[in-house]
């Protein structure tokens, strides 16, 4: 009976463990997310994503509603409604319900309020209102992004 309650504390045990490095990859915000980084940001939402470009890589922009850019750099309107920015520098403001907004460069830099799923690839840092903060990673971090609190 002892082998067995000490079998079964153990595999308690990892399992709680596995549960806290496997939760570590997902964050859940509290209605907005800031992130800074190199490699790929991909966002599907609703919401808002305000894009500081910085002249360098690509910003590929699908069923979003509004789409603001002033700076300059290459834009691509493409038949279906997707926008493709190249190299741009200025800043980006992109408006939607369940858009899809993916970001690809040596400097990416971009704040998102709304909901939605935010997949960082690379290197950089990233920050929730919640006050949670994380490092992106090589092999992906996914982050949950909640709705914004109403103020009262």
């Amino acid at each position: 009976m002892k082998k067995m309650i000490l079998v079964f504390s153990v595999v308690a045990m990892l399992t709680m463990a596995f549960a806290s490095v496997a939760s570590a990859d997902t964050v859940t915000g509290r209605g907005w997310l800031k992130a800074i980084g190199a490699g790929k940001a991909t966002l599907q939402m609703t919401g808002e994503v305000d894009i500081t470009g910085h002249g360098t890589g690509v910003i590929y922009i699908k069923n979003a509603e509004i789409i603001t850019a002033e700076g300059h750099g290459k834009r691509s309107n493409l038949p279906n409604g997707d926008v493709i920015l190249r190299g741009y520098y200025g800043s980006v403001r992109v408006v939607g319900e369940q858009m899809s907004v993916q970001m690809v460069g040596g400097k990416i830099d971009f704040s998102a309020t709304g909901a939605g799923v935010v997949t960082l690839k690379g290197r950089g840092k990233y920050w929730t209102h919640a006050g949670t903060s994380g490092n992106w990673r090589v092999d992906g971090v996914d982050l949950t992004v909640g709705e914004p609190e109403l103020v009262q």
